[in-house]
């Protein structure tokens, strides 16, 4: 597939799956860098030091996220 071909089919998507696929591609993008290793080395030395979030933290968290969406 081309990419003149991918282009197309990604104009034609509705406009959910084209920001979910924006996300991906960033995701991509971003995932084998090193600024990306080092924030995840730390977010890991953080959780290994016991700074970590309850389930019933996480679960608020995503409530009022998901209410800030809406």
């Amino acid at each position: 597939m081309t990419l003149l071909q991918i282009q197309r089919k990604v104009k034609a998507l509705p406009r959910s799956e084209r920001l979910a696929l924006s996300a991906y591609l960033r995701h991509l993008s971003r995932a084998d860098s090193p600024t990306n290793q080092r924030s995840l080395d730390a977010a890991a030395g953080r959780m290994a030091r016991g700074e970590k979030v309850s389930r019933a933290q996480l679960q608020r968290l995503h409530k009022s996220l998901k209410a800030a969406r809406a």
